[in-house]
This record gives C-alpha cells, structure tokens and sequence, in this order.
C-alpha cells in the first residue's frame, strides 16, 4: 500500500498563519482581491462598469497584503484605487469599504499623529474623486466626515482593548512571578527546617549513642535508658518532619505544622541534657508581652542549629550556655561554648540558615570564634520585624 502525503487540516494551518503573520497578509490580501471583484461584478452587473473598476476593485481588496507591516501603505492603495474608481465615473459599489477598513486598520496599529492626516488625506481624495467623475455634488462631503469619525471611534475602541489585554497579561505576568517568589520561599523554608530537624534529632541521637558505648558494659540500666531517648528523639523528629514534608504534598494552601518558639527552649535543652551535654540556660523573655511568631520560631531555631553544631563540632566533654534576654524592642540570644572553636563554615550549611533566618527578620547575626577558646553566635532580633 502506498502511503501519501497527510493532508493538512484547518487545526494545522491557523496556528501556523498565526506564527507566520506576512503569509497570513498576504492571504488576506489575496482573498478580498478576489471577493471585492466578485462582489462588484456581481452586484453591478447591468450598469455602466468598466474594466478599470475591476482593476480598482482588485488594487482596494489586496492593499490588504500589507495591512500590519505598512498600514500606511494600504490606506494610500485603497485611497487612490477608490479615488480613480469614482473618477472614471463607475457606478457606487463595495470598493467604498475599503477606504474605512483601511483607515480603521491605520487607527488600531498608528498613533494618531500618523492615522489622522492620512485619513484626512483619503477623506479628501474620496471626495475629490467623485466629483471628478460625477461633477459637483454636496452628499459625499458627509461620507468623507463619516469616514473620519468612524476611524476615530473605531481606533479609540481598537487602542482600548489593546491596552486592557496588556495591563490583564502584565498583572497575570506579576501574580506569576509573586507565585514562583513565593513557593522559591517556602522551599527555602522548608529546606532549613528540614535541616534544623533532621540535624538536631541526629546530633542528640549521636550523643546519647555516645554516653550508651561508654557505660555499654558497668550500665546496662543506663544503655537501655539511652536507647529509649534514642526512640523518642527518633519518633519526635520523624513527626516533625513528616508535619513539614507534608507541605509538599498537600494541594492548594495547606497547614503549615506548629511551630516551636522561644517558651520551647527549656524542653530543647532539657533534651540534650538527657543525652548528656552540659547545657546552662539564662532565659528573660516574660517583659513586655508575647514575641510575635515568626521572632519567636526564628530565636528557637538558632539555638537549636547553635547547640547542634555544639554537639557536632565543639568536642567531647564541652559545656554551652545559652542566654537570651529582651530589651529595647530586640530579643538578643547568645549561645556560647568553651569547645575546640571555630568549625570549618560550609556555604549553605547550618549558619548560612542561621544568617537567612535573622535577615528574613530585619535583625543581626555574628558566629565565630569566642574570646579565650570556644565558639560563639549572637543574635539580635527586633520584637516587630522590619
């Protein structure tokens, strides 16, 4: 069997005139070449109609080719094809219709500055040409004002809509570009809580693994006691997570998981007590009303990622404190520890969150090397954020 050429169907031809606008044109131009020499043969037939009026007809109906690359143009080539009909005195027909299609065209797609005078220029010539051909006669003086309102009008409407579909595409451009800026933020978030979680439940499950290997042989109660922390750290970080991972799978806004805040603190270190590091908490947070959440769930998570590079980095046996006051409108949180210092800074790890953090807030963050050995992060967090 022999396999032909698929035949192009109308599904397939529209969206390529639609990328390819000077084939569509021409197209246009060509057909109403053809429909206004139809049209006049048809209608006139029995009058005095020449060949030039089948010539005028054709020139009017494909000025059209270049409709949108020079509209200028169309108008001229209607214009003066209309002109030349009504001077070789041709009975009145459809030709007229071109001069207002053009000039409408002109309108919509020329500041006013071009279309006007152009269209004055027609108006006159369209005027001009029937009197040539018919002698004086007063009733086409309206059809010349008629074309220039009617060009006005329609242009006016023409701009009008144009400019609405513009401002409706630039505000759908912005609520897309808000929505990307948007879930951008809310990955980041959930990026740092995720790290904040996971890195904090695995740092105190390293602890406890720790003292459990230590007194694995002369404590058996104290290896199973550590095992069961080991369990609830687990179960509790693996809530969490599963509480922020949902984020992502949820449709449409969905829930966002409690979020601990500064009240929290003393069950974070209390936690890591039970693994076994020595933690001091100085907390005066009680004056001047509750910390908005966002301050309060920023202030918790920096001491979490602090005491965790604590655990991971600062060296067996090393003791932390942690202070957090508020005054002057700022809650101020320092975490100190007296461990082997400085830990190499990795770009996009824990104090990279630490800093996004604080400037998502309007606030401060310093994190080095403490005075006299150790290593120190301080904050300062305004009560409103900026």
């Amino acid at each position: 069997m022999r396999v032909g050429t698929a035949v192009p169907t109308l599904g397939d031809v529209i969206p390529w005139l639609q990328r390819h606008r000077a084939w569509a044109d021409l197209l246009t131009g060509v057909a109403l070449a053809a429909v206004f020499v139809t049209i006049t043969g048809l209608s006139l037939r029995g009058e005095s109609l020449d060949a030039i009026g089948y010539v005028c007809a054709a020139v009017a109906g494909g000025a059209f080719a270049v409709r949108r690359s020079y509209p200028v143009v169309t108008l001229a080539l209607t214009a003066a094809a209309t002109t030349v009909y009504g001077a070789t005195d041709q009975p009145g027909g459809p030709i007229y219709l071109t001069v207002f299609l053009a000039a409408i065209n002109l309108a919509a797609l020329r500041p006013t500055r071009t279309w006007l005078p152009w269209t004055a220029a027609a108006a006159v010539a369209l005027v001009a040409g029937d009197w040539a051909g018919k002698g004086l006669s007063f009733h086409v003086i309206p059809a010349g004002l008629l074309l220039l309102a009617l060009t006005k009008v329609a242009g006016d409407q023409v701009r009008t809509r144009r400019l609405r579909m513009e401002t409706l595409e630039a505000r759908v451009g912005r609520a897309e570009e808000e929505t990307l800026r948007r879930v951008a933020e809310e990955r980041l978030r959930i990026a740092r809580e995720v790290h904040d979680v996971v890195g904090h439940g695995l740092a105190t499950i390293t602890l406890r693994a720790g003292v459990a290997d230590r007194v694995a042989e002369r404590d058996p109660d104290e290896v199973r006691a550590a095992l069961q922390a080991i369990r609830k750290i687990s179960r509790e970080s693996l809530a969490e997570l599963s509480a922020l991972l949902g984020v992502l799978r949820a449709e449409g806004e969905a829930e966002r998981a409690p979020t601990p805040d500064l009240a929290a603190l003393p069950r974070l270190i209390d936690s890591l007590r039970d693994a076994g590091m020595d933690v001091a908490l100085e907390a005066d947070t009680n004056g001047g009303g509750p910390v908005p959440e966002v301050v309060g769930a920023a202030g918790y998570r920096i001491v979490q990622e602090a005491l965790t590079n604590v655990a991971r980095h600062a060296g067996p046996g090393a003791a932390a404190r942690v202070r957090v006051a508020r005054h002057d409108g700022l809650v101020e949180i320092e975490v100190r520890d007296d461990g082997v210092g400085a830990p190499a800074l990795t770009p996009g790890g824990g104090l990279t969150g630490m800093r996004e953090r604080v400037t998502a807030v309007g606030g401060q963050l310093e994190a080095g090397g403490a005075p006299g050995g150790g290593f120190r992060v301080w904050a300062s967090l305004p009560v409103v954020p900026r």
